[in-house]
């Protein structure tokens, strides 16, 4: 019971993750990942936008298979390979929320642990996604390419 003075509160994350089922809190979920250009000259950086939004009015959790919840990566490598520990992670989002996040691809690959080298001129697919092994079968993952050129 609660005394004079004290409200109860609803956590509504727990309550929409117990409630929804595991197909729909997936489905509400988006993820797209754009550039501000199509075509970039060899060297120049490209700005990457990558959205996270839930589309319904009640807030979702998702489990992750890592604390590092979403990854990007150019044709398939990953750009921000950072040393994570090897355990599940989780998402929220609040009602309707959107999470943006912007990075910059310097047109470079990873050779070794510490060598990068230019990439070629050519079509770069840049995707992002949910690290979840499932991300897109669940549709929580999207790419666009883009064509590097000579100056």
């Amino acid at each position: 019971m609660t005394g004079a003075g004290e409200s109860r509160t609803i956590d509504w994350a727990a309550l929409s993750h117990a409630l929804l089922p595991r197909r729909l809190r997936t489905r509400a979920i988006t993820v797209s990942v754009r550039t501000d250009a199509d075509v970039y000259h060899r060297g120049d950086p490209v700005a990457v936008e990558i959205d996270l939004r839930n589309r319904l009015p009640v807030p979702i959790r998702l489990r992750t298979d890592s604390p590092n919840v979403w990854t990007w990566t150019v044709d398939g490598e990953p750009v921000d390979a950072r040393d994570v520990p090897d355990r599940p992670g989780s998402i929220h989002f609040d009602r309707g929320e959107r999470k943006r996040f912007h990075r910059r691809w310097s047109q470079r690959v990873r050779v070794r642990d510490r060598e990068w080298k230019p990439v070629e001129p050519g079509t770069y697919t840049i995707a992002a996604r949910l690290s979840r092994g499932d991300a897109a079968a669940r549709g929580l993952a999207d790419r666009t390419a883009i064509e590097i050129v000579e100056r």
